[in-house]
């Protein structure tokens, strides 16, 4: 009988997990033109001198735009792997005045996060979650709030 309340137990644990991965409307490994389509005009190719290569983890910014959700508003650009041209990351960033609502979205689709960080000298909140993807919010007075949301392993 304990046997099969610890198996229930955990079967409600599953339930109770943060959303799934991937980022809004799009989902990992999408091709850029996919991610375009998937964006419905709010999103647009870079052309090659305004992408963004990121050597050191084999991937370039090859696409930005607009994420809008309520009164949110977001400038975001969206990382495709080097190598198969997949996506893998997507940046964003918004308004010093956006940080508590950006938070409060985050949490609310994964969950408290797992790491919490506050530099003293600059005041720069960090918080990040390491489940379903890599995430990572920066929330620093006076300057815009930044989200870097990556696929597990990038």
């Amino acid at each position: 009988m304990r046997g099969r309340s610890l198996l229930a137990g955990a079967l409600l644990l599953g339930l109770v997990q943060p959303a799934a991965a991937h980022w809004e409307f799009t989902r990992w490994g999408m091709t850029q033109q996919q991610v375009l389509a998937a964006s419905r005009g709010a999103v647009r190719a870079l052309p090659l001198a305004e992408r963004r290569p990121v050597p050191n983890a084999r991937m370039e910014y090859r696409a930005s735009g607009e994420f809008a959700s309520g009164a949110l508003r977001l400038t975001v650009a969206f990382a495709f792997d080097a190598r198969n041209g997949g996506l893998v990351c997507v940046s964003a960033q918004g308004d010093p005045a956006q940080a508590d609502a950006v938070r409060a979205r985050l949490e609310r689709l994964f969950g408290a996060p797992q790491e919490r960080g506050l530099d003293p000298a600059s005041g720069t909140i960090t918080l990040g979650w390491t489940r379903p993807d890599e995430i990572d919010l920066q929330i620093t007075p006076g300057r815009p709030t930044v989200v870097l949301h990556c696929a597990r392993g990038v």
